[in-house]
């Protein structure tokens, strides 16, 4: 299960650099009180900001949630290989057992 969250950091990884330079617009700086005009162009960016930012988590959410189905999948036919290969080891537990006691009966007579 490991390996599935290697690959899962792996593509958040990716998006991260993304996602900080989006989270942290620049704004215009202006020493004292801040005129309108000012507020008005520090909020358009922070909204263009957020808009940015939700499309980006967005991405990284449907990347994220394709690979847990995928290790879901996997997980599955992990289970049902498991449960093959538990069958066949009962089933020769079962011959080597028959066979060591045809073995013995064949000593004993």
């Amino acid at each position: 299960m490991s390996v599935a969250w290697v690959g899962i950091a792996t593509s958040a990884a990716s998006y991260l650099p993304e996602i900080i330079k989006l989270a942290k617009p620049l704004l215009t700086r202006v020493k004292g009180p801040e005129p309108p005009a000012t507020m008005t162009a520090q909020i358009a960016e922070l909204q263009h900001a957020v808009t940015a930012n939700a499309e980006a988590i967005g991405l990284l959410v449907n990347e994220m949630q394709a690979r847990i189905d995928g290790a879901q999948r996997a997980a599955d036919e992990l289970a049902v290989t498991l449960r093959r290969t538990r069958y066949w080891a009962i089933g020769a537990c079962v011959a080597a057992t028959l066979a060591i006691a045809a073995s013995v009966a064949m000593l004993l007579t």
